[in-house]
């Protein structure tokens, strides 16, 4: 199945590209907040969780 199908893999490039974006954001002198920085981490940690899902499941399928 194609990638970009698998919702996993779209929910997980989501929130990895938010969290990338929060978390490099929180070391700017306007973002200096620990909300950003651990926001950040925390959307990072979601997003590598749900693409590995995609490709530990990717493998079963076919």
């Amino acid at each position: 199945m194609n990638k970009l199908f698998d919702l996993r893999f779209v929910i997980g490039s989501f929130f990895f590209l938010v969290g990338l974006i929060l978390f490099v954001y929180s070391f700017s002198e306007k973002g200096r907040n620990a909300v950003n920085h651990y926001g950040g981490l925390a959307f990072l940690l979601f997003g590598v969780v749900m693409i590995l899902l995609t490709y530990k499941s990717s493998g079963k399928e076919e």
